[in-house]
């Protein structure tokens, strides 16, 4: 049953009812779902926000958007959903600001690292995570965990273990908390922005400039903290509304 949504970020609430009508069976794979107005009506929000959280859940595979017809449950949805929820929230101590500033402070050294220490097949294994989170969202069917590959192979080129295991026992963590950014400021574009982000930091890698792949991964990963800021100083205004 949907509830009108009262959080402070509507776009994630929004998403994650949608998630449970399909996990629950209330809505099947195949199966068209209601119109914008019918959702905005039963969530008591704008058209916007609804139409906002189906462009999030079509970009990874969720829902399918057929021209003239609606959108439907995409035949794989519950195994997508299943697949996400595998992945550990982040645990209340430990908040997304803390990772995000945890992984400040370690991925541009280990970009450097990386380039001083990466071989023409490591660099061609980037260029192919690369290539296939670009597909993935032209083909709708983005996968979180793909997205952190880049940066999980970035570790394992630079070979250092101790490092290795800290990436290791936070990988469920670091998945999630890409997930949750991304359901709190929805934009397509802000992804592209983060893909083109990686493919510069991987031809300064190639022409062996770790330096300034390392001030491009600093400048990425604040970003990402800035929009997360943001999301979160807009919840708050909502919520003081």
């Amino acid at each position: 049953m949907i509830k009108p949504a009262r959080r402070k970020n509507l776009y994630e609430e929004i998403s994650n009812q949608i998630l449970d009508m399909i996990s629950g069976g209330t809505w099947k794979e195949g199966e068209r779902i209601p119109g914008e107005i019918e959702l905005s009506e039963l969530f008591e929000v704008s058209r916007n926000s609804i139409r906002e959280s189906i462009k999030a859940l079509a970009l990874i595979g969720i829902l399918r958007a057929k021209s003239g017809s609606g959108t439907y449950v995409a035949e794989n949805a519950v195994a997508r959903i299943g697949h996400f929820h595998q992945s550990g929230q982040p645990e209340e101590a430990m908040s997304l600001a803390e990772i995000m500033q945890a992984r400040l402070v370690m991925e541009p050294g280990v970009v450097k690292i990386a380039t001083e220490c990466a071989t023409a097949e490591d660099l061609a294994v980037l260029q192919g995570v690369l290539d296939a989170c670009f597909r993935a969202l032209r083909e709708k069917n983005y996968d979180f965990e793909l997205g952190f590959s880049f940066h999980y192979n970035l570790f394992k080129i630079a070979g250092n273990r101790i490092l290795i295991g800290v990436v290791d026992q936070l990988k469920d963590k670091l998945v999630s908390v890409r997930r949750d950014i991304f359901f709190k400021h929805i934009d397509e574009k802000v992804m592209v922005e983060e893909l083109n982000d990686h493919q510069q930091i991987l031809s300064l890698m190639k022409a062996g400039d770790g330096e300034e792949a390392a001030n491009v991964m600093a400048r990425h990963i604040a970003a990402s903290m800035q929009r997360l800021k943001n999301s979160e100083g807009k919840a708050r205004g909502r919520a003081n509304a």
